[in-house]
């Protein structure tokens, strides 16, 4: 079945992934009315279940750059405070050890993932077409000027260019790198991430561990993080061990109760009972995950393809910067400054090929702009997990120097 059956005339954008990046992408591109988006996702609906995200005053600017109207009401959704972190000691100590605030005139936020994407979902134009779920992109074929895209069950549509949003696995990187196309790389960390009702976390631990962000830090080998989402009713969890050995298991495998608390050596009484509720009371079972990462970062784009990658397609890091999603958000906004206004400039009958050659410029100098960024905060991140967070470190300033550089991160692309 070919998808192009109605609008042989127009430009056709293709955004492959339906996650975060690709629905701000949807929100934030301005697009002629010569040219058509179609939006594919590799789930089926109902997604899987999901957790939350930690909301720098990064992502709160270029949220606001992307989309103004949409960074003002994922603002008001977040939950907002000035205290960036409370840590607390995971070995013997059992106490705070520090409230870190954030810098003077910044707040920090936490959102559900769900909550955003139904921000997003709300905030998309009239003119949009519906996503359509359960298409896995299989290959990508050049065929004359346009692409061809071939989905798992024989689905194809035809397109003159793509934005790919699909992933650190992302098979468009694939075709805009082709040989010198890298894998992702193992960090050499585990996270075992679920969320647990906010009630239950109350009656074990108290109102201050159910109300804001928690670092479980000095103990060698391993950390927890803990964040309230969903208007506090939901406590995000994600306790990150180090493990060398890549077993390379799949991400549905559930591992024993034992399993994951041998990781956890050294823990103390609170330690414990936040591990216990992420392993008994996560709604389907806490996952574990195996942290990859991408290492040196290739192209972001192929002009001559016309195929574009953002977020963890483009940049994939580990997330113990929180830096994940607000690097791919200020990549949207790095492209979209780009593009919006070559996108303006465009005459009502421009072809095809005058779309293609604006379309290739802005992804150029986004890349230009966006990828020595990116390279700096995927770097910084792999360091601040298992030389940083579960070091054994405890010193206020050695932990959150790396985070003043990325808190900072929207202003020195001066999207703010």
């Amino acid at each position: 079945m070919n998808g192009n059956s109605s609008s042989q005339s127009k430009f056709r954008i293709a955004i492959i992934g339906s996650g975060p990046i690709g629905k701000l992408l949807a929100c934030a591109a301005q697009l002629p009315p010569r040219i058509e988006l179609v939006q594919y996702e590799a789930d089926v609906l109902p997604l899987r279940p999901s957790f939350g995200y930690g909301v720098g005053p990064q992502a709160l600017k270029a949220f606001n750059i992307a989309n103004a109207e949409l960074g003002q009401k994922v603002r008001d959704q977040c939950l907002l405070g000035h205290s960036w972190m409370r840590w607390w000691h995971s070995g013997e100590s059992d106490r705070q050890l520090a409230d870190v605030q954030m810098p003077e005139g910044e707040v920090h936020g936490w959102i559900g993932r769900d909550e955003l994407l139904e921000l997003l979902d709300a905030s998309m134009p009239q003119s949009t077409l519906p996503i359509q779920y359960g298409k896995r992109l299989t290959s990508v074929t050049k065929v004359g000027e346009q692409l061809e895209l071939e989905f798992q069950g024989g689905y194809k549509d035809i397109v003159d260019a793509v934005w790919a949003c699909e992933g650190i696995n992302s098979l468009c990187r694939q075709a805009i790198q082709g040989p010198d196309h890298k894998p992702p790389l193992y960090s050499g960390m585990l996270c075992f991430r679920g969320k647990v009702p906010a009630e239950y976390v109350r009656a074990s631990l108290g109102d201050e561990f159910a109300t804001g962000q928690y670092m479980l830090i000095g103990t060698q080998g391993w950390h927890i993080l803990t964040f309230p989402i969903a208007a506090g009713a939901f406590i995000n969890i994600a306790a990150f061990c180090v493990e060398h050995d890549w077993k390379q298991l799949r991400r549905d495998y559930k591992p024993t109760k034992d399993d994951i608390l041998a990781y956890f050596q050294r823990r103390n009484k609170t330690a414990d009972a936040i591990l216990n509720m992420l392993i008994d009371l996560t709604p389907g079972g806490c996952q574990r995950l195996e942290l990859m990462h991408l290492g040196q970062l290739g192209p972001f784009t192929n002009p001559e393809l016309n195929i574009t990658t953002f977020g963890d397609s483009a940049n994939a890091m580990t997330p113990h910067m929180a830096g994940s999603m607000s690097t791919g958000i200020i990549g949207v906004a790095t492209f979209v400054q780009e593009w919006n206004k070559r996108a303006h400039a465009l005459k009502s009958e421009a072809s095809h090929a005058d779309i293609a050659f604006a379309l290739a410029q802005a992804s150029q100098a986004y890349e230009a702009r966006h990828k020595p960024l990116a390279q700096n905060i995927v770097d910084a991140s792999l360091r601040q997990g298992e030389f940083g967070w579960s070091s054994g470190i405890t010193d206020a300033d050695t932990l959150t120097r790396p985070f003043h550089s990325l808190w900072a991160a929207a202003d020195k692309l001066e999207l703010s």
